[in-house]
């Protein structure tokens, strides 16, 4: 469940220490089983837009980015509650570049908001970008990171990831 979405007006700064949006999700292997709805994955595009990359890293002052993310089944109201939050970086759709059967997807989605966050399991944490898109899928978010967070967290498909939005 979620608790104090961030509003898109400036608050002060005692008061963005106290707003945090907090949600649990379940590990969705979705490129790795097939396209069930013919779009490419992460990794698929990731060589396709090197500005997402340079944006990124730029936003998060990461040295590097790992190609591909992770996605996250989340409950209702979670895609939703993030639309409420300010995001760290904005990528908008019109910039993204898709394979040429594909490439209205990202048209669709408007824009991609990005959102600084600390993703747990495991008795591990690691600091990411979740991603929903202005136009977003119900009930799923992207992780992105500087290392392979499957590998990190030694996933399986449906493990339970909690998840911890930041003030940007």
């Amino acid at each position: 469940m979620w608790l104090f979405p961030i509003p898109r007006q400036p608050l002060a700064e005692s008061q963005v220490a106290l707003m945090t949006l907090t949600f649990t999700g379940s590990v969705n292997f979705r490129s790795s089983i097939g396209n069930t709805n013919g779009a490419p994955g992460e990794t698929a595009i990731h060589g396709l837009n090197p500005q997402r990359e340079s944006g990124i890293l730029q936003a998060t002052g990461w040295d590097r980015l790992e190609p591909g993310s992770l996605n996250l089944n989340v409950p209702p109201g979670v895609v939703e509650a993030l639309g409420e939050c300010i995001p760290l970086w904005v990528e908008d759709g019109k910039d993204v570049v898709y394979p040429h059967d594909c490439r209205h997807i990202p048209l669709i989605r408007e824009a991609y908001w990005y959102y600084s966050a600390t993703v747990s399991g495991a008795g591990k944490s690691q600091d990411v970008l979740v991603r929903r898109a202005k136009n977003p899928l119900p009930g799923r978010v992207e992780l992105f990171a500087p290392i392979k967070l499957r590998d990190y967290f030694e996933l399986a498909a449906g493990d339970k990831l909690q998840v911890e939005i930041h003030a940007p």
